[in-house]
């Protein structure tokens, strides 16, 4: 006759054996959960850059639109520089604009008053071009031009973010 008693509970190996099972469970999912945050976290900075991309083309295209006639030749616009990097013009309202870059800022500098903001901070190419009103001929100088095209590109973790912008200048006097 049989005098002991079945026992009951988990061999050693059982337990090993389910320890392992659940480690590689758990291995597995916090491998997914990592994926899935650099991957939030990668996309959270390309948003964030194509904001900054965005903000500093619409600022720039905005002041842009503003530039007035020469008041003394009111067939050319009062711009002073003119060059691939810089440009300096006048507003409506007479007061005196600066776009430049030095990369990796974007500045907007006011004359009046006397006022330097930086657009973006993640900058590596800003480029002017001006333009005849056949939008094709390059401009020679601010008494033939009638659109001014900037590329902006923005640069951020290794990604390139290019944006470009023809603004067509009013006819305001």
């Amino acid at each position: 006759m049989r005098t002991g008693r079945r026992q009951r509970g988990f061999t050693l190996i059982e337990m090993i054996i389910v320890m392992i099972m659940l480690s590689l469970l758990g291995a597995a999912a916090g491998y997914g959960l990592t994926g899935g945050v650099l991957a939030f976290t990668s996309s959270a900075d390309s948003v964030h850059t194509l904001a900054n991309l965005r903000y500093a083309s619409e600022r720039m295209a905005r002041e842009l639109r503003e530039i007035r006639r020469d008041p003394v030749t009111p067939a050319v616009y009062d711009i002073s520089t003119m060059n691939a990097g810089t440009l300096a013009f006048t507003k409506s309202d007479g007061t005196g604009v600066t776009l430049s870059s030095t990369p990796p800022l974007v500045t907007l500098a006011y004359t009046s008053p006397s006022v330097t903001a930086t657009l973006t901070d993640q900058v590596s190419t800003l480029a002017f071009a001006y333009y005849q009103a056949d939008g094709v001929t390059a401009a020679s100088g601010n008494g033939d031009v009638a659109f001014i095209e900037f590329e902006l590109v923005l640069t951020r973790a290794g990604n390139s973010y290019p944006q470009q912008t023809r603004v067509a200048l009013r006819n305001l006097q």
